[in-house]
């Protein structure tokens, strides 16, 4: 093969902490550990944004959040600005993506520059008839008498009340659908197989996502009584906490997390044979990560006011310091380094590996993570929530390499931070922040004009928004 593969698998929400291939006490990914010995795994490796859809458009593209200004889930990138595009004009690649992700597949474009797209699964649409009535066109709450009201003075009352039942019982896939690893990794081993030339995929898996719901024989520190006060819980649950003021949940939630995180890296265990089976694994640059982390109440350091709820605002550690595991063409590469790694240099890394270097994530200055959210947390947290503006962003964060350890700056309004890290478990404050540093490094970004502004009549569906709120994104 003239040109190697290329696959890109990020493990969505999963954070280097819970990860036993970074020293975590739950054995949450033996499987990665076995692979670590024949690839490179980069132990302060940091992820561009806090969310996938900027997340992804950093990994794409190779561009900060501020140059790329994809921030929103609707947002739309120039297809042509991103890796995969180049790979299938300049190198003649059949590309894929495969996802159970509605942000990634359907509320932005980021899908587009694919010639292949799977996912998600399940019936995205709740309602059987289009032109009638749906709860999804129903802004706020409203009873069933209320509703089945609202039917009758409709065009269109019977279809209307099948409507009605139709969303309580989540559509004809939907909530039933089975969005998990081995199913999207069947599907592309499928698919990879059948490509006649060189391929280059990139696979989102949610096992670990919220809502944290593993398979039985994955649920190894969870509990039934977790389950059910998991189940009870309102989406969005970053809201949901944060209003009820039940933070200890999250504590337990994160054991629930953990089984999730077991129940991915056991899937990839069978994208890996599947490739190395089919003489096709040495052949293909493969890359194992995470578009950003999870929080489960952890407390800002930025801002004391504020904690950490899944992945919904803050620049914390446990958000942004994810899990790099790359394996060359050929393999065997077997090492660790402590060097700062940022995601954005995936596009680098595959062109590189396309001229027949070595593959290489580290940067040589400074490493960003930055996130907009919540830009207005006054229309989104409830005024129950005395403390809404240590929520506020945008939050920011610089990285540099400090001999053994990566320092760390970050703002947030006035709030200003420097932490040294030396692993993915801890973190020291030091003593004078540097707020100038960080303004400096952001104040030279400048807008690359590859978000596509969205077209006019154009927004998200009542459907999808539905799917963003199971998935726990406020709205």
């Amino acid at each position: 093969m003239s040109v190697p593969n290329v696959l890109l698998v990020v493990l969505d929400s999963v954070r280097a902490r819970n990860t036993s291939l970074y020293g975590y006490g739950n054995r949450t990914t033996p499987y990665l550990e076995r692979l670590a010995t024949e690839s490179h795994v980069y132990e302060q490796a940091r992820a561009p944004s806090i969310h996938s859809v900027s997340s992804h458009a950093s990994l794409f593209t190779g561009l900060h959040v501020p140059e790329h200004g994809v921030t929103a889930h609707e947002s739309e990138l120039a297809p042509e600005s991103t890796i995969w595009h180049e790979l299938a004009t300049d190198h003649g690649y059949e590309t894929g993506l495969f996802s159970p992700n509605v942000v990634v597949t359907l509320s932005s474009n980021l899908a587009e520059p694919f010639d292949t797209i799977e996912g998600p699964r399940g019936d995205v649409s709740y309602r059987l008839f289009e032109n009638a009535l749906s709860p999804m066109d129903v802004e706020g709450h409203q009873t069933n008498l209320e509703y089945l009201s609202r039917c009758f003075r409709s065009g269109a009352p019977i279809r209307s009340i099948l409507n009605g039942l139709y969303f309580v019982r989540g559509g004809s896939g939907g909530v039933d659908a089975d969005e998990t690893a081995p199913v999207y990794i069947d599907s592309f081993l499928e698919w990879s197989g059948s490509v006649d030339g060189p391929w280059a995929a990139c696979l989102n898996l949610m096992d670990a996502h919220y809502p944290y719901l593993p398979a039985p024989e994955f649920d190894n520190w969870g509990s039934d009584e977790l389950r059910a006060i998991h189940e009870r819980l309102e989406s969005p649950q970053s809201k949901s906490i944060t209003v009820s003021d039940d933070w200890w949940k999250l504590r337990g939630f994160e054991s629930l997390y953990d089984g999730g995180i077991r129940q991915v890296d056991a899937a990839l265990e069978s994208l890996v044979d599947g490739l190395r089976e089919r003489g096709e694994l040495d052949e293909t640059l493969v890359v194992v990560t995470s578009d950003h982390g999870e929080g489960f109440g952890e407390w800002s350091r930025i801002n004391p006011k504020a904690r950490m709820v899944d992945h919904s605002w803050g620049i914390h550690e446990v958000l942004t310091h994810v899990p790099l595991l790359v394996r060359p063409p050929g393999g065997e590469d077997n090492r660790r380094t402590a060097e700062l790694a940022s995601l954005t240099q995936f596009p680098t890394v595959v062109r590189d590996v396309i001229d027949g270097a070595e593959p290489n994530f580290a940067v040589e200055e400074y490493a960003l993570a930055a996130t907009y959210r919540l830009e207005a947390p006054e229309k989104v947290l409830p005024s129950s929530v005395t403390n809404r503006d240590a929520y506020v962003g945008p939050w920011f964060a610089v990285y540099e390499s400090a001999g053994d350890v990566v320092l760390k700056h970050a703002t947030q309004g006035s709030n200003a931070l420097s932490l040294e890290i030396p692993d993915a478990h801890s973190a020291v404050v030091r003593d004078h922040p540097e707020r100038e540093l960080v303004e400096e490094v952001y104040s030279n970004l400048e807008s690359a004009n590859v978000r596509v502004e969205q077209r006019e009549g154009e927004s998200i569906t009542g459907d999808i928004e539905r799917q963003l709120e199971d998935l726990g994104y406020l709205r």
